[in-house]
């Protein structure tokens, strides 16, 4: 009994400390998640804006700081300067679910997400910061009335030094120029065709080799339209350029297409004619010629044995071909460009605004295998992602070493926001983990109690039920003599008592106070479980 209670007392003391640091845990990692509202709406219209807090416990103020693009929207009073500030400090009681609403006026056409940032903190009634866990951002997405000009074209553009390829023609959108070895920069002169469009240059820094200049052009509701220039510096006696040197700029995921009365195709400005024979054109390695309805006619294309794209040769104007990646389904075409490692050939294809892409790189240019491409290049352009199949058949994402040319397979992870909802959902569920802990530890130590118990209490019957066995051979009173003789095995620590002969089998016994001195010696035997 004296260890049976010192097992329960043992189990009380843990019981209290799991308690105890349950209580700590809790109140070390006091925290809270901010939410923030969306809106959508017209140039000129007023948006509210709400943010929430969910915090573990009453809230005794908070100032949370939100980011937003101030050329999109502006709140009704104060400064616009991208930041605001949302104030629970007017002495009410707050509990633990809080909101407050800003006015904001939308000043421009475009998309603005809202964020926590800055000092952002909340305190707890008890007067302790809270953390905050998580945050969910909000979106307003700004759109022009429709009076507002959708013209994003331009009426001039010039370069300097150099000339531009084609000439210039408002419809068409990319060109080329070449520029000598000690042009470090290109003058960009360019004039939009409506007063009320943007216009913005990025690129005009010559290096060495390949050269990519953007003419951005946004109309006033919001539309935009890019003009490419691509420009080769000359060498002057210098090694080519490598693949790593080469430097792009952003540029659009689409390019503008459109199929024309007479059957050609236009591509980003310059026309195209699909040939229907296929005689003295050399078919690329896992491909076969088919009969192909296109547009409700018969012509030839080619089809990849394992990768199943469609190819048609198109032609230009001046008399220029190559094959074309056709989409069945987006009804548009993409220059057939590959890259390639031993054995291995992949086909580049062009990445839409459907694709999943990788967080961490930028939408660019790229030249790879003498063939410039669209890729997601990283900050350090070190490697780049480009969309594509294999010829064994496998399509999905790959990453290109810019430095070597070695390609492998690239999975994409979740994205941001859905990484944000995961690290959310993580906050309020990390107090149930730690309370589903503690009832595992407990449930834990009651079963070992038992077992203890179990096993104390096991050994225990076993004795006493050989003590019956004897005493029931001989017709003596088992109560007066099992009362006896338990209470002194109990105490008979050194196993002197009641000694086994088994050489003959028999047991001796003491003075049972029955009105014998003694009993007779009795034979030891088994008794069944059922008698």
């Amino acid at each position: 009994m004296k260890i049976i209670k010192k097992i329960l007392a043992f189990f009380n003391i843990l019981v209290i400390c799991g308690c105890f640091l349950s209580v700590i845990n809790a109140n070390a990692e006091e925290s809270a998640s901010v939410l923030i509202s969306s809106a959508n709406g017209v140039v000129g219209e007023k948006i509210n804006i709400t943010v929430t807090i969910n915090a573990s416990e009453d809230i005794g103020g908070a100032f949370i700081y939100v980011s937003y693009d101030n050329t999109i929207i502006k709140p009704t009073s104060g400064s616009n300067s991208g930041v605001i500030r949302y104030e629970f400090t007017d002495g009410k009681s707050y509990g633990m679910n809080e909101s407050l609403t800003q006015e904001f006026e939308i000043i421009g056409v475009g998309t603005t997400t809202l964020s926590v940032t800055g000092d952002s903190r909340i305190v707890s009634i008890n007067n302790e910061r809270e953390s905050i866990s998580s945050s969910s951002s909000g979106k307003v997405t700004a759109k022009a009335p429709a009076s507002y000009s959708s013209d994003n074209t331009l009426k001039s553009l010039q370069i300097s030094p150099g000339t531009l390829s084609p000439a210039f023609s408002p419809d068409r959108t990319t060109y080329n120029a070449t520029v000598d070895a000690d042009v470090k920069e290109l003058v960009v002169s360019a004039a939009a065709n409506d007063s009320a469009a943007k216009i913005s240059i990025s690129g005009r820094r010559m290096d060495p080799g390949s050269n990519t200049t953007t003419i951005t052009v946004t109309a006033e509701d919001g539309s935009v339209n890019k003009y490419i220039i691509y420009t080769t510096r000359l060498e002057d006696g210098q090694e080519a350029t490598t693949e790593a040197e080469s430097k792009t700029e952003a540029v659009t995921e689409d390019a503008s297409q459109a199929v024309n009365n007479d059957g050609t195709v236009t591509i980003d400005g310059m026309k195209y004619s699909v040939v229907k024979d296929y005689s003295g054109i050399t078919i690329p390695d896992g491909y076969q010629e088919i009969d192909y309805d296109y547009n409700g006619q018969k012509i030839n294309a080619v089809k990849g044995i394992k990768t199943g794209l469609i190819l048609m040769y198109l032609e230009s104007e001046d008399g220029k071909g190559g094959f074309y990646i056709y989409d069945e389904t987006a009804k548009t075409f993409s220059p057939y460009n590959t890259v390639a490692e031993p054995e291995i050939t992949y086909v580049v294809l062009p990445m839409t605004n459907s694709l999943e892409k990788p967080a961490g790189y930028a939408l660019t240019r790229f030249t790879m295998n003498g063939k410039e491409v669209q890729v997601l290049m990283d900050a350090d352009r070190q490697y780049c992602l480009f969309y594509g199949v294999s010829s064994l058949g496998e399509k999905g994402w790959f990453r290109y070493r810019v430095s070597d040319g070695s390609i492998q397979a690239y999975s994409v992870v979740k994205s941001d926001t859905a990484n944000a909802d995961v690290k959310a959902d993580n906050g309020k569920t990390s107090g149930n983990s730690r309370f589903w802990l503690m009832i595992v530890l407990i449930l834990g130590l009651i079963i070992a109690v038992f077992i203890v118990i179990t096993i104390v209490l096991c050994s225990k019957l076993a004795k006493v039920k050989k003590v019956f066995n004897m005493a029931s051979k001989d017709g003596v009173d088992l109560d007066e003599y099992t009362e006896k003789v338990i209470e002194g095995y109990e105490s008979d620590e050194d196993d002197s008592y009641a000694e086994l002969d088994t050489s003959t089998d028999t047991v001796s016994y003491g003075d049972d106070k029955s009105g014998k001195n003694d009993v007779e010696e009795l034979k030891l035997f088994d008794v069944d479980d059922d008698k």
